[in-house]
């Protein structure tokens, strides 16, 4: 659902899943948790392997880090740099987590360099700016800033509706829009809470056979 506080990020998303290394790259995603950073993150990697068959490589930093460890123990540093530097587009999620692990920040700043030299896509999320994840090399910092940086910002009450009305039929029930706009209003902080009440309030209405009225849900 395409607002105010995500239309940026969508376009550049958007851009950069149908020219990968071509539009923007790399790309840096930033923002709060469950504003949607990993599900637009995703949509990219569907739709370039989808549409043109490209390597995709998804991996959250926290994977990332620990693959890298188990590679170190078994003497498989080869088949690790050959996994993630043999990719179209590299997908990497919560890139704040390598904060001050200086053995991982330099893996990964030669693993950066050989996709970027090689005209293949970058995708990162975090949630700040590059600049402000303490403890990160200033020659990282300065590559993510490379490209663009997108800030997805916490919906506004006509986006959170709409979220709420897409979910709404996507489990298929029928919930007063007083009931939609009351959840809407008291919900701003991330998307996936606004989601998550829409949920408990339908099921309650569900397991117990009662009507929702607004004094239950409240």
């Amino acid at each position: 659902i395409v607002g105010p506080s995500n239309n940026f990020a969508h376009a550049a998303c958007l851009a950069v899943s149908e020219s990968p290394a071509r539009a923007y790259n790399p790309l840096f995603i930033y923002g709060g948790v469950g504003l949607g950073k990993t599900h637009l993150m995703q949509s990219i990697g569907n739709h370039a392997y989808e549409s043109q068959g490209m390597n995709v490589c998804y991996v959250s930093s926290e994977e990332f880090i620990n693959q890298y460890i188990d590679a170190l123990q078994r003497r498989q540093l080869v088949q690790f740099r050959n996994k993630y530097r043999k990719a179209d587009v590299l997908l990497i999620d919560d890139i704040q987590f390598l904060s001050s692990k200086e053995q991982m920040q330099e893996e990964f700043f030669h693993t950066f360099n050989t996709l970027f030299d090689s005209h293949k896509q970058i995708v990162l999320t975090s949630d700040r700016p590059a600049a402000e994840i303490p403890d990160l090399e200033q020659r990282l910092v300065s590559r993510f800033e490379w490209g663009l940086s997108v800030e997805l910002e916490q919906p506004n009450v006509e986006t959170r509706i709409a979220i709420l009305r897409n979910k709404e039929e996507e489990l298929n029930v029928s919930v007063d829009p007083l009931i939609i706009n009351y959840i809407a209003e008291n919900i701003r902080s991330n998307i996936r809470k606004l989601e998550g009440a829409l949920i408990r309030v339908s099921s309650f209405a569900s397991l117990t056979g009662t009507d929702l009225d607004l004094p239950t849900v409240e």
